[in-house]
C-alpha cells in the first residue's frame, strides 16, 4: 500500500504531505477544485506521459513521490534492476519545464518502463473516461484477460507477434530487394562481358597503345629510322666524326681541354654506333600485320567507349568496376541464402504464434463461465438483478491480440435481448458494469492500491448506496481512494480527504486535507444539500453515516 504521497510544485499544489490509511478512503471537492490533479500525480508514479504544464509557479520543476510499502515478493525485482531493496519504497517523477522528466526508485534513476513495471503491481488508477472505453473491442479484450489471468500470456503473445511482423517485415524488404537485383542482373551481366572481352587482367593497354601508335606510323617511323641507319655508312656522320678522332688524337696528348673534347667524341662515336644498330634492329622488329592492326585498334577502341561510358579515366578503374559487378553477382546469391533462411525461420515464428494464439484463445474460452458467473452476482449487489452479460467469443484471423474476437453483450432489462453493450448500457450501468469488472479484476491481481475516478458516475439514490456498500467491501481487501460527488459513496468510507481550491494573494493554491468525524458529516452533507448545508442535510449526513 501507499503510505505516504508528497507533491511539490504541481499544479495549484505547492507543497502537500499526505498520510494515506488503509481500507476505502473517499476523496470530495467541489468541482474545479483539483481533485484531478492528485489523479495526474497518482498517473505519474506509474509512469504515464508528463506534461510540462504541469509544473507549478513555485519552482522550476514539478516532483511527486510516493513511499510504498514492499512485499518480500519484490526483492527479486530489486535484484534484476540493481536497485536497492527495504521495507519500504521510494517512487519519484520529476517533471522540468521544458518537458523533460526523470524517474527514481529508492533514490536511484530508473526508465519510465522500469518505474511502470513496478508501480502497475502496486498501483491500478481508474478515471471516469476509462469506464466510456469499455465500450471498445480492444479494451473489453483487455478487461477480459485480466480478469480470466491471461493478461502475462497476452502481453507475451503481443511481443511475440510484433517480433513476426518485424521478421515478415524483414523478408519482404529481402524480397524486394532480390526483385530489383534481378532486374538490374542482366544489365550487369552485360556489363561484365563487355569488360571481359577486353581482358583487363592480361592487356595492359598502357602499352596496347605504343603497340597501336607503331602500327599506325609504321611508314613514317622506318623513313626516319631508315636515314638513322645511315649515320654508320660510307661518309655519313660516323665517319666524320671518326676522321676529326684520328686528328684530334694527334693534337691533344699536350692539351686537357682537347682530351675532354676528344673523349666526348669517342662517346659520340659509340652512341651513334648503337643509335645505327638499334634503328636496325627496330626497322627488322616492325611488323606489317594488318590483321593485327585491326585487332589492336578494335581493343583500344573498346577500352576508351568504356571509359567514357562509365566515366572513368584509366584501366585500373575498368578493374574495379569489373571486380563491383562480380560482387553484385556474389550478393545476389548471398540474397538468395539469406531469404531461404529467412523463410524458414519465418515459418517456424509463425508456427509457434499459431500454437501460442491457439493456448490464448483455449484459456479465454475456458474463463467464460467462471467470469460471467462472478460478473452477475456483483450486479445482482449493485441493483441490476434482470442483468443478462455473456462474452461472444469467435475465431479470428491472427492479429496483435491473437485469433479471438470478443464481444460484450449485456441486456440490463428483463424480457430484452442481450446486445453489445456500446448500444445496449446506459451511462449508470456502463459505471456499475466497470465498477464489477474492476473489483473482479483488482481480486484476480491482488492489487494493494486502487484509486477510482467517479466511478460512480451517472447513478443517484439506493443504487449509490450499493456502489458504496460495495467499495466499503473492496477497502477491506485493498487500499482504496475514491475521487467521488456522492454524499452514500462518501458516508462508506473509513478516511475523508477533502480538496479545496483558495485565492492567495499571488496565486491560486489547491489543498489537500485530512477530516475529522465532526468536518466529515458536514462534508457529506454539503455533498447532499450544496453550498448551503441544511440542519436536516446535517442529520441525513450522520443518519447515513451510521
Amino acid at each position: 500500500m501507499i503510505q505516504k504521497l508528497r507533491i511539490s510544485n504541481f499544479a495549484l499544489i505547492q507543497d502537500l504531505e499526505l498520510d494515506l490509511n488503509n481500507g476505502f478512503t473517499v476523496l470530495t471537492g467541489e468541482t474545479g477544485s483539483g481533485k484531478s490533479i492528485l489523479l495526474n500525480a497518482f498517473s505519474l508514479l506509474l509512469g504515464e506521459r508528463a506534461h510540462s504544464s504541469l509544473v507549478g509557479v513555485y519552482g522550476k520543476k514539478a516532483i511527486v513521490e510516493a513511499i510504498i510499502e514492499s512485499k518480500p515478493n519484490d526483492q527479486l525485482f530489486f535484484e534484476t534492476h540493481n536497485l536497492d531493496f527495504d521495507k519500504t519504497v521510494l517512487v519519484r517523477r520529476e517533471i522540468v519545464r521544458d518537458g523533460k522528466s526523470r524517474a527514481f526508485i529508492n533514490d536511484s534513476p530508473v526508465s519510465l518502463s522500469t518505474l511502470k513495471a513496478f508501480s502497475s503491481q502496486k498501483l491500478m488508477v481508474h478515471s471516469q473516461y476509462n469506464t466510456f472505453e469499455l465500450k471498445s473491442k480492444t479494451t473489453q479484450l483487455e478487461l477480459y484477460d485480466l480478469l480470466s489471468g491471461n493478461e502475462q500470456l497476452a502481453v507475451d503473445f503481443a511481443n511475440h507477434f510484433e517480433a513476426y511482423q518485424s521478421h515478415q517485415e524483414l523478408l519482404n524488404n529481402l524480397k524486394l530487394k532480390l526483385e530489383k537485383a534481378n532486374k538490374d542482373r542482366d544489365y550487369h551481366q552485360f556489363l561484365q562481358e563487355e569488360l571481359s572481352e577486353l581482358k583487363l587482367k592480361e592487356i595492359n593497354y598502357k602499352e596496347l597503345e605504343g603497340e597501336l601508335f607503331k602500327l599506325e606510323n609504321a611508314d613514317e617511323i622506318r623513313a626516319v629510322l631508315n636515314q638513322t641507319t645511315q649515320f654508320t655508312e660510307e661518309n655519313g656522320i660516323y665517319s666524320q666524326v671518326r676522321q676529326h678522332i684520328f686528328k684530334l688524337e694527334k693534337l691533344a696528348s699536350k692539351d686537357k681541354a682537347l682530351t675532354e673534347i676528344l673523349e666526348r667524341l669517342h662517346n659520340l662515336e659509340n652512341d651513334l654506333n648503337h643509335i645505327s644498330s638499334e634503328s636496325s634492329y627496330y626497322i627488322d622488329s616492325m611488323d606489317d600485320d594488318p590483321e593485327r592492326k585491326t585487332i589492336v585498334l578494335q581493343l583500344w577502341d573498346d577500352y576508351n567507349r568504356l571509359l567514357i561510358k562509365h566515366k572513368l579515366s584509366d584501366q585500373s578503374e575498368l578493374i574495379e568496376l569489373q571486380s563491383t559487378l562480380s560482387k553484385k553477382q556474389e550478393n545476389l546469391e548471398e540474397l538468395n541464402y539469406s531469404i531461404v533462411k529467412s523463410e524458414k525461420d519465418f515459418l517456424h515464428l509463425k508456427d509457434q504464434l499459431y500454437k501460442r494464439a491457439e493456448e490464448l484463445h483455449s484459456n479465454r474460452l475456458i474463463a467464460k463461465s467462471s467470469i460471467t458467473t462472478k460478473l452477475k452476482l456483483e450486479l445482482e449487489k449493485l441493483k441490476l438483478p434482470e442483468t443478462k452479460l455473456d462474452f461472444e467469443i469467435s475465431r479470428s484471423d491472427l492479429k496483435r491480440t491473437g485469433i479471438t474476437n470478443l464481444s460484450m453483450i449485456f441486456s440490463a432489462n428483463k424480457g430484452y435481448e442481450m446486445i453489445e453493450i456500446e448500444n445496449a448500457a446506459s451511462g449508470g450501468e456502463l459505471s456499475r458494469l466497470m465498477l464489477a469488472l474492476l473489483k473482479q479484476i483488482s481480486e484476480e491481481r491482488n492489487m494493494p492500491t486502487i484509486l477510482f475516478d467517479e466511478i460512480d458516475s451517472g447513478v443517484s439514490g439506493d443504487v449509490a448506496d450499493k456502489i458504496g456498500v460495495l467499495l466499503k467491501s473492496m477497502g477491506q481487501k485493498s487500499q482504496l481512494i475514491v475521487i467521488s460527488h456522492l454524499p452514500q459513496v462518501a458516508s462508506k468510507a473509513e478516511s475523508h480527504i477533502v480538496v479545496e481550491k483558495k485565492q492567495g494573494e499571488e496565486h491560486t493554491q489547491t489543498y489537500v486535507r485530512d477530516l475529522n468525524q465532526e468536518e466529515r458529516v458536514y462534508e457529506v452533507a454539503r455533498l447532499m444539500s450544496g453550498e448551503v448545508v441544511s440542519k436536516a442535510a446535517l442529520a441525513t449526513a450522520k443518519s447515513l453515516m451510521n
